[in-house]
């Protein structure tokens, strides 16, 4: 009990950090891309500095109490804005005339410089490691890039077209009530059925989508958290105690979630709650409590052009759910072209 009551302070604590920190990074990026036109000011990059400053530090002192995907992105999201500020900074010092120096001889007797140990404007420095930017070696170590980092070890379902696929086609090390982490990438027009099987196989600890084109996942309402990025005309049913979704366009989420599901990047998305008909489990449990949808990339006061509901409402459960394998591959597009926010789906 204690351990979950822990877990719920961190994302609650996690929840309001980057509702805070999404908007200054707004806030910030709004205010370099007015100087596009026109470059700004000695006093404007000091503003911008400043700003960048307060941000950074606030990221530093939450890194322990977040997530490290959360710290890898923030991170990357505070080294880019740094880059874009020191350019500002580089392109406003004047120009040094060309002039002949005469050349410094070295005092043999001067000891020799000392290496700075000042990490760099937001970077995260954790025990063990070196600052942001350097290493014990001195070899430069550039921050990953979020979008960059490679899919988590654990099950692993990707590089499928045109095929409808289910447990069986997961490697065969799956045990029944084990939750391992969940990796489904690079599928196109595929039909992906996990949902619980009588043998106890339903649980994963981490959920990781990329890269889906015209597909439709039928998942089980699991704790874990569940991380999407780059999904285009889907369908997507799935519970997780945490959502986040990140460049992705028309798709339709079926959801069950315990808190507010976030999405950043995003257009066209659409959602309602998990369908109980693939969960009858949910019939006998309290109705959800209608969920919020968080929009980074629209933090304003007016309603998000980027998400909606499916039918207007949360509880909309319209599509013909294809819980039966298909082989056929006419009947595999076919249900696609009926089941996939865009309809214009080739055979």
């Amino acid at each position: 009990m204690a351990s979950q009551s822990n877990d719920e302070n961190t994302w609650t604590f996690s929840q309001k950090f980057t509702a805070e920190f999404q908007a200054s990074r707004l806030d910030l990026e709004t205010r370099i891309a007015a100087f596009t036109a026109v470059p700004p000011t000695s006093s404007n990059i000091e503003d911008l500095s400043t700003r960048l400053a307060k941000l950074s530090k606030s990221l530093s002192d939450a890194a322990t109490s977040l997530p490290s995907y959360d710290q890898r992105l923030y991170s990357a999201q505070v080294k880019s804005i740094e880059e874009k500020v020191e350019a500002f900074r580089t392109a406003a010092k004047p120009k040094l005339r060309f002039a002949f120096k005469r050349k410094v001889v070295a005092d043999p007797v001067a000891p020799p410089p000392i290496a700075s140990t000042t990490a760099p404007l937001g970077g995260l420095v954790t025990p063990n490691e070196s600052p942001a930017g350097s290493s014990s070696e001195g070899k430069t170590r550039n921050l990953p890039n979020p979008e960059l980092v490679s899919l988590p070890k654990g099950l692993e379902l990707s590089n499928h077209s045109k095929r409808y696929l289910t447990w069986a086609d997961l490697p065969l090390s799956v045990t029944p009530n084990s939750a391992p982490d969940l990796a489904i990438s690079n599928l196109n027009r595929c039909i992906v059925n996990l949902l619980p099987q009588t043998d106890g196989r339903s649980k994963f600890s981490a959920l990781h989508i990329r890269d889906l084109s015209d597909c439709v996942l039928l998942l089980p309402l699991n704790e874990g958290s569940a991380l999407i990025h780059d999904v285009k005309n889907c369908v997507l049913v799935l519970g997780c105690h945490q959502f986040r979704m990140h460049t992705s366009t028309h798709a339709d989420v079926y959801l069950h979630i315990t808190s507010k599901p976030i999405i950043e990047t995003c257009s066209n998305i659409r959602f309602a709650t998990y369908p109980a008909r693939l969960a009858p489990q949910l019939l006998h449990e309290l109705p959800q409590s209608p969920f919020t949808v968080q929009d980074f990339s629209h933090i304003r006061a007016t309603p998000s052009p980027n998400f909606s509901l499916i039918g207007g409402k949360l509880g909309a459960e319209i599509r013909p759910w294809p819980i039966d394998p298909i082989s056929n591959g006419e009947e595999m597009a076919s249900a696609l072209v009926t089941l996939l926010p865009k309809t214009s789906v080739a055979a």
